[in-house]
């Protein structure tokens, strides 16, 4: 009650509850508790200082009081003393669900704070530990994000900005690169970034069991990423997921993130996010990369130099193709939608479902695992990449028949035939076109001799009708020769057996005079 009376006492003259703390040695929280239950008791600002004795001997009254309610519950939960061990080492057990089960099925209600306090006192929990693992050099490197907050990107506007950190296991040499994006693409292009930074690549890569690198997390067997799965036999390193939710097993990069928030964000400001990349590579090398590591005792830029670097995997000549990978359904005008163009497909795969590979320079489409076409990239929006030969044999039959393709038929056949069709195509229409087809086509059945004189006399006069050529080949007009066709007649009166008009006139004024 002393006690009490005395922390009553120097709030009172305004002492700060961090005095209180370290002249008397109770917790904070222990003189929170008591100032607030003497508030309930008539404590205030305005109280007499004589009446704090009595005012302390409540809240010491009540304070027992507790103290003995307490003693009461160690009472009710020591005949469920095994039962409360034996439900602990239950799976996915909790503190709420044995407070649960006590209340339910053995009649004890305590409040869910003392069980607590008593599971807390009575059953340890594990100590956790880990323990010091040599990496030989050149062998692992460690990845992971870590969310860095917002930041101008290239387009001025502020986007969530993410830290990809890469750590050599060995010489804790660190590649570090601030992205406005977690995309499988972008995965994959900080890592080619790393490797080009430390002009090497490590043996093995751990890595956490997000999106862009494990499409499904198993302990034995994880799913990688088909992107991220090429680009590891590209470069010729193992990826080797740590397990979920097991942070300590990748706990270098761990350590790293930490480091680069600390070094490279607080207190620091930056343009945009070039300029800040462009600051983490000086600070990779010439800062943190000079600093002796606790861990190794040597400099990281040193000891990367000189131990990991002759021990890692060569960079391949040529670069990566970063792929993306897409799903789509085969439309009935033979073409797919990729990234808003559109590629042609075989007739038979229309309707039915594909994969596409999309890299920067090609785009491959899969059917059941297997490749069925190759287009080149297109790198607009709208455009088409067509392949004739996808389409149906009547559908090619019928855009192989173009103007100038009828025009190069006529031309190996005669040039009664040509130069018909080319007068007759001047005018470009499906009508037209369709003309020339059928012309080409009497071709087969009256030969192209017969066609080729049909054509002479169908030019002299101007005749383009659909059922021209067909008639005069029916009739045999043809075969009575085409020299008196051999120039299109241009003035009636040189071709026609008519009398001058003057001779008329002549005549009538004779027969009037």
């Amino acid at each position: 009650m002393a006690v009490m009376n005395e922390v009553l006492y120097m709030d009172h003259k305004g002492e700060s509850q961090r005095a209180i703390e370290k002249s008397l040695g109770i917790s904070r929280n222990s003189i929170r508790k008591y100032l607030k239950i003497a508030r309930k008791h008539g404590y205030g600002d305005k109280v007499n200082v004589n009446d704090l004795i009595d005012i302390a001997a409540k809240v010491s009254e009540i304070i027992y009081k507790d103290k003995g309610r307490a003693s009461e519950i160690e009472g009710e939960l020591k005949p469920v003393h095994k039962l409360i061990e034996e439900l602990l080492q239950q799976k996915y057990m909790t503190h709420k669900q044995i407070h649960r089960k006590l209340d339910k099925e053995h009649n004890i209600q305590v409040n869910i704070r003392a069980l607590n306090r008593y599971i807390n006192k009575h059953f340890q929990a594990p100590i956790k530990s880990t323990v010091h693992l040599e990496t030989v050099a050149g062998e692992e490197a460690q990845v992971d994000y870590g969310y860095a907050g917002l930041m101008p990107g290239l387009d001025g506007n502020l986007h969530k900005t993410y830290l990809f950190v890469m750590t050599l296991s060995h010489s804790r040499h660190r590649y570090v690169e601030f992205v406005q994006s977690q995309s499988e693409e972008s995965w994959c292009q900080s890592h080619i970034n790393a490797f080009e930074h430390f002009g090497a690549v490590p043996k093995r890569i751990i890595l956490d069991n997000l999106k862009a690198g494990v499409i499904k997390a198993h302990i034995y067997d994880p799913v990688l990423n088909v992107a991220y799965q090429e680009l590891s036999r590209f470069y010729n390193f193992i990826v080797d997921p740590a397990k979920a939710r097991k942070p300590e097993h990748k706990g270098k990069v761990e350590r790293s993130v930490l480091i680069a928030k600390q070094q490279l964000l607080a207190g620091c400001d930056y343009s945009d996010i070039n300029h800040a990349n462009e600051c983490t590579k000086e600070w990779s090398i010439h800062q943190v990369g000079q600093e002796i590591c606790s861990s190794t005792g040597k400099k990281p830029y040193e000891a990367f130099i000189q131990e990991d670097k002759p021990s890692m995997i060569c960079l391949p000549e040529k670069s990566f193709d970063i792929p993306q990978f897409r799903t789509a359904k085969v439309h009935k005008n033979h073409h797919i939608s990729v990234l808003g163009n559109y590629y042609s497909v075989p007739t038979h795969y229309i309707g039915q479902d594909v994969s596409i590979r999309i890299g920067l320079r090609n785009v491959e489409i899969y059917h059941d695992f297997k490749l069925i076409k190759t287009h080149i990239k297109l790198k607009g929006k709208g455009e088409w990449s067509t392949d004739q030969e996808d389409y149906h044999v009547q559908a090619k039959k019928y855009l192989d028949n173009t103007p100038e393709v009828c025009l190069k038929k006529a031309k190996g056949l005669n040039d009664g035939v040509y130069d018909y069709l080319n007068e007759l195509l001047k005018v470009r229409s499906n009508t037209n076109l369709r003309k020339a087809q059928m012309v080409l086509r009497l071709v087969d059945i009256y030969g192209e001799e017969r066609v080729g004189n049909a054509c002479i006399r169908g030019f002299a006069y101007d005749n383009y009708e659909a059922n021209c050529i067909k008639n005069i080949l029916e009739k045999n007009l043809d075969s009575k020769g085409t020299q008196s066709c051999a120039n299109k007649v241009v003035d009636i009166n040189v071709s026609a057996y008519i009398r001058s008009p003057n001779e008329y006139s002549s005549s009538m004024e004779v027969n009037y005079g």
